[in-house]
């Protein structure tokens, strides 16, 4: 894959270009945003183009054909390091950074950080699920934040800054990565289908598009999902925008779409997030138009608390043991926050 076949985030590569015309390229960022909508991606051309030994100076390109390029394609180049969380866990555990405790200090992430380039140039680290680091972790970290080896570059990539502990976020260079436009998403989704075994989709590729709030692996994740997956999202979406409703009847309005997914511990979050981002797509609607149908600020002031409520959660289900009990949190939460919506005028104390 190179920047040819990678769509949006134009302003972000366009910064980094800049930042190596100038010399003025950082030794540490934190990329954050939704899930699925190329943070990863962009850190792995980024790594690339800085790796690619037929790179002109001061130009942000990846030829793909060089050994760098084909090394980091392949995942073998010594010196790209990627990280990110083990499975079936639910923290970035130390041993990561630093070691088991047999060899810790002299092996890990950091260890590998301190080393000189072994090609020469730059040292990358892409660090993924940041916002699962444990302070243990963090705390590892934070030595080769502050005294960078030579040639290092880190990368950390995160959903929720604010999950991020707060020593590493302060010593990296912040980037927001939002969803992709439709342009972009429709592209991005043809391409990958495009460099896929053909198969039938259930779901129109329009519906396959609406309801993905622009995440690419939330599109492709749609595609093999039966017309009643599309119904179920209308439902509970439905029932959003309309007042009256309580947690238990939106508990109730979301099993349908819970119904689509398996019964597994991996199924069940998956079905949660389904759940989550359909509100969440629901309570943005209603806060973005809020101008045209005549809601007041206080009113859009709810939903925004409600936007923040599903992107919380969003983080939440991954790190709670019992989806179930999430979900029931979140309904519950959710009606205390847009409850005050349904009055046509604040209540004063």
């Amino acid at each position: 894959m190179g920047w040819e076949q990678y769509y949006g985030h134009e302003q972000k590569r366009e910064m980094f270009a800049r930042a190596l015309q100038r010399g003025r390229l950082g030794h540490a960022y934190l990329f954050v945003g939704p899930s699925g909508i190329g943070k990863r991606s962009f850190a792995r051309l980024l790594a690339q183009s800085l790796l690619c030994t037929r790179r002109p100076d001061g130009e942000l390109t990846a030829c793909g054909e060089c050994s760098g390029c084909r090394q980091v394609l392949t995942r073998n180049h010594p010196d790209l390091m990627e990280v990110g969380l083990p499975e079936g866990k639910s923290e970035l555990p130390i041993d990561v950074f630093v070691g088991s405790p047999e060899r810790r200090g002299r092996e890990g992430l950091c260890h590998e950080l301190s080393l000189s380039a072994m090609q020469g140039g730059y040292r990358i680290a892409i660090i993924d699920d940041a916002d699962r680091m444990n302070i243990a972790s963090a705390n590892a970290l934070l030595k080769t934040l502050e005294e960078p080896g030579p040639g290092a570059v880190l990368i950390l990539i995160a959903e929720d800054a604010d999950q991020v502990i707060q020593t590493i976020r302060s010593r990296c260079q912040q980037l927001y990565f939002g969803p992709l436009n439709e342009n972009d998403l429709r592209k991005a989704v043809e391409d990958q289908l495009a460099r896929q075994e053909p198969g039938e989709s259930q779901l129109p590729l329009e519906t396959v598009l609406a309801g993905a709030h622009g995440s690419v692996e939330q599109a492709l994740g749609r595609m093999n999902r039966s017309p009643d997956f599309a119904a179920a999202e209308k439902s509970l979406q439905d029932m959003l925008a309309r007042p009256q409703w309580t947690a238990a009847r939106l508990s109730k309005a979301a099993e349908p779409l819970l119904s689509q997914f398996g019964s597994d511990t991996s199924a069940q979050r998956e079905g949660a997030h389904a759940v989550v981002g359909c509100c969440l797509k629901a309570c943005y609607r209603q806060l973005v138009g809020g101008s045209t149908a005549g809601l007041s600020d206080w009113q859009r002031d709810h939903w925004a608390d409600a936007v923040d409520l599903c992107l919380e959660t969003g983080i939440q289900i991954d790190r709670r043991a019992t989806v179930a009990l999430c979900l029931d949190a979140f309904f519950q939460e959710l009606e205390i926050r847009l409850r005050p919506t349904w009055n046509p005028s604040p209540v004063r104390s």
